[in-house]
């Protein structure tokens, strides 16, 4: 598999080549993200595991003119101790549309950068082992907020594999220091391809609510945001024929502080309520009770490569556990502007 992907990168690359004689102009982009997740934990909602890999994202393509483009190339994962082709390498290969007010991304490309949901709702473990987005991602921006669609396909239906999708939307209205971000998004697991008795339909999803106030620009810290609102999930399974199934919703109470002043910094969040049952979200959140206090650290941080170092302190169900991570992100490019949308504070 690794043989093959690397096969179809060398052919979009040789297929490029001949763009370029017509006036376009060479796009290349080179990330390479190194990843510790250590968790130290005795929960039942997480496993207590070490995560520690490399993963190397190289594209090249053309600027068709100052406002789009195409791009191909592997994004690769190579977990240590592990062997060579141990993870099946993602293709990259999209057309990019983007001006300072609207983008436009079709095909196979990376999330990092595009969505900023809180970790109940997307765990950050998908930057480490899903780090794509196969689908579609349109975002608008206007001077107090930005909005965006995306869709995700995860699975085409066939035999002995079921059709799944993820679509969401989410986005940020500002006035003065104040701002409210809204998220969602619904997971769809379908039937086999062949039809096997008994199987349910499942229907699930995720939304967030969060106002919030911008303290950075009166203070000399980098970071200083405050979050509260609302987390919610749910989940429906129904049968092919018949009932439409009952759906099931949970929500409950979420707060969120970052706070980063030259290299240090704290990012806490609490969740009150009801148990978030949230696909592709943080399953600690499972538990209805659940706090999060990261002490992090950021040695070096430049126009090419961004760290983080933190000891995250969890309280699960009254007890505490705790984890370690490390990220080194690395990027370098030439004619091709990543398409992220505007920061959240």
């Amino acid at each position: 598999m690794v043989r093959n992907s690397f096969l179809v990168a060398a052919a979009l690359l040789f297929m490029g080549f001949p763009m370029l004689a017509f006036g376009q102009k060479f796009a290349y982009e080179v990330d390479f993200n190194h990843f510790l997740d250590n968790r130290e934990y005795t929960s039942n909602y997480e496993m207590s595991q070490t995560m520690l890999g490399a993963r190397l994202n190289a594209m090249a393509g053309a600027s068709l003119d100052t406002t789009q483009g195409f791009m191909g190339g592997v994004n690769y994962l190579y977990e240590y101790g592990d062997r060579i082709n141990g993870n099946t390498p993602t293709v990259d290969l999209f057309y990019y549309y983007q001006t300072p007010k609207f983008s436009f991304i079709v095909g196979s490309f990376p999330r990092r950068g595009l969505l900023h949901y809180p970790l109940a709702l997307l765990t950050d473990t998908l930057d480490n082992y899903r780090p794509n987005i196969q689908g579609a991602y349109l975002e608008k921006r206007w001077k107090w907020g930005y909005e965006n669609f995306w869709i995700d396909w995860t699975s085409r239906q066939r035999p002995n594999v079921r059709e799944t999708f993820l679509a969401g939307l989410s986005g940020e209205l500002r006035y003065n220091l104040l701002f409210l971000d809204h998220y969602f998004y619904m997971y769809h697991d379908a039937l086999y391809g062949d039809y096997v008795p008994g199987e349910t339909i499942r229907d699930n999803g995720a939304y967030g609510m969060l106002l919030g106030i911008n303290l950075a620009p009166l203070t000399h810290w980098n970071t200083l945001s405050f979050r509260v609102g609302s987390l919610g999930s749910y989940n429906r399974e129904r049968p092919f024929v018949g009932a439409a199934g009952a759906i099931d919703f949970h929500f409950g109470f979420f707060s969120q502080l970052h706070a980063y002043y030259r290299k240090f910094g704290i990012d806490a969040s609490y969740y009150k309520g009801q148990s978030l049952n949230a696909v592709y979200g943080d399953h600690m959140y499972l538990s209805g009770n659940y706090g999060r206090i990261d002490f992090a650290y950021l040695p070096i941080n430049n126009r090419f490569i961004t760290t983080r170092v933190a000891v995250c302190l969890h309280d699960v169900d009254k007890k505490w556990q705790n984890s370690e991570m490390l990220t080194l992100i690395f990027h370098v490019g030439q004619s091709f502007k990543s398409y992220h949308n505007w920061p959240t504070p």
